[in-house]
């Protein structure tokens, strides 16, 4: 089974939607990954950046041997604030990433009544994501 990934920009809100970037989409017992950094001799928990949240309705029919869950919300986090252009406490390159920058999380069926958006600001309180696309989903052959 493989499943083709397309991305689009869209004004559209993605509330509780598959898309690519922007602010994840958690149930309110769900915390927000971080990963242990050091600056200065000091370590402190470091958000990771959202990649995507995959919403398992939206790849069910494309996985028709059940291999995946049809329902529920899959979310991919990873340390990959240098590749972006922000400061980073971390300096991954080629190879072996620490498991602790890379989490993939799930949750069971979606209320949308109980999730909230989880919108990470600078000091500014300007958002620190990039724009959310639209993540649509295709048979691949």
């Amino acid at each position: 089974m493989a499943i083709i990934i397309n991305l689009q920009e869209t004004e559209t809100e993605l509330f509780c939607s598959s898309k690519w970037w922007g602010d994840p989409d958690l149930p309110a017992d769900m915390e927000y990954p971080t990963a242990p950094a050091e600056e200065d001799g000091e370590t402190f928990d470091y958000p990771l950046t959202f990649i995507c949240q995959i919403n398992c309705e939206d790849i069910a029919p494309f996985d028709p041997e059940g291999k995946l869950p049809h329902e529920g919300m899959f979310y991919i986090f990873a340390g990959v604030d240098e590749y972006l252009d922000y400061e980073s406490p971390w300096h991954n390159g080629l190879g072996v990433w620490d498991k602790k920058q890379v989490v993939v999380k799930y949750t069971k069926p979606i209320n949308m009544e109980t999730f909230r958006s989880a919108i990470l600001v600078d000091d500014d309180d300007q958002p620190l994501t990039q724009p959310a696309l639209k993540m649509t989903f295709e048979a691949c052959v």
